[in-house]
């Protein structure tokens, strides 16, 4: 069985989820804050502490099955007490707007992984649903180097591509986007351009490959295993085995409600209900084993399907 570290999952973690994970070789997760009671895509100040402080209190409630991630030893911490490694996370800035030393307090909170825009503009940067494309602005570099000191993965998963590509160059760090595709295979705004991954593959970045169906085949089409296949392939050709990772984007036992607002936008994200090409944790397994069917060596399907992160994870929370 392969040991996974999923860097964007979506799923509702019960105790009953956790223990699957486990018992599926999934060893940590990534989750988002700002989508923890509901679906919030540009969180204010007040909203990102309230959620945080619910969801630290939920974890609370599963102290005998999840171990939160501050520094790189509690994955190995978590492996040891055969608990599930949980890694918070925020989906776009969490409100600080220009007081950028109000990320301290997320960061002593335990938040790890920060993206930079959600597919529109904020103060810092462009979302991949900008036509304009432009790049950091002064203040999103500010950003960046205040991630970087933090020691605070930075997220380009909606970012734009040009604001992507200036991230990459202006971090002393290894960048992430963790839950998406290859836009040379799915044209779709949120998937990530050969330009962008072969510059975060150069400074040592991972991209998650997700099993989101828009993100697989264009809306409109159902994708199958195969689709998610040719992604990995793909990624590996360009950035090399050990630049791609898994970002599974499941949204297990969610209620349907949570993601009306999305498919207002059929041209990023399809139609309901998704129909995931890779839709189970049993699923996930059978995806890289069949890695390993089409050449892959053990080890390398190995590296995708944890090691990648880690390494990543281990330059950054020094």
């Amino acid at each position: 069985m392969f040991r996974i570290f999923d860097l964007l999952n979506g799923a509702r973690l019960t105790p009953g989820y956790a223990q699957q994970s486990l018992a599926h070789g999934v060893e940590a997760i990534h989750i988002t804050l700002n989508n923890y009671r509901g679906i919030n895509p540009v969180p204010d100040l007040r909203h990102s502490l309230n959620e945080l402080a619910a969801y630290r209190a939920h974890l609370a409630t599963m102290g005998d099955l999840v171990h939160v991630v501050e520094r790189f030893d509690d994955f190995a911490a978590a492996r040891r007490m055969n608990k599930l490694a949980i890694v918070l996370g925020y989906q776009n800035v969490p409100g600080v707007d220009r007081d950028l030393k109000l990320l301290e307090l997320f960061h002593g909170l335990g938040v790890r992984v920060i993206q930079i825009a959600h597919n529109i503009r904020n103060l810092y940067a462009d979302g991949c649903a900008e036509p304009d494309n432009a790049g950091l602005s002064s203040l999103g570099r500010n950003l960046v180097a205040a991630l970087d000191d933090l020691g605070i993965v930075i997220d380009l998963s909606h970012v734009g591509d040009q604001s992507g590509i200036d991230a990459v160059a202006a971090s002393r760090n290894p960048v992430s986007a963790t839950h998406a595709n290859c836009f040379s295979l799915c044209a779709n705004a949120r998937n990530k351009s050969d330009a962008l991954m072969t510059a975060m593959a150069a400074r040592g970045g991972v991209l998650g490959i997700t099993y989101l169906p828009p993100l697989v085949l264009l809306p409109g089409q159902t994708p199958g295993p195969n689709d998610v296949l040719r992604h990995i392939e793909y990624a590996i050709k360009l950035m090399g085995v050990d630049h791609v990772g898994i970002g599974s984007d499941f949204i297990t036992d969610q209620p349907a409600e949570r993601y009306q607002e999305f498919m207002k936008h059929p041209e990023v994200y399809g139609t309901w209900p998704w129909r995931y090409p890779v839709n189970t944790l049993e699923d996930q397994q059978a995806l890289l084993n069949v890695l390993q069917d089409r050449g892959l060596r053990t080890e390398d399907v190995q590296t995708i399907a944890r090691d990648n992160f880690l390494r990543l994870f281990k330059s950054v929370l020094r």
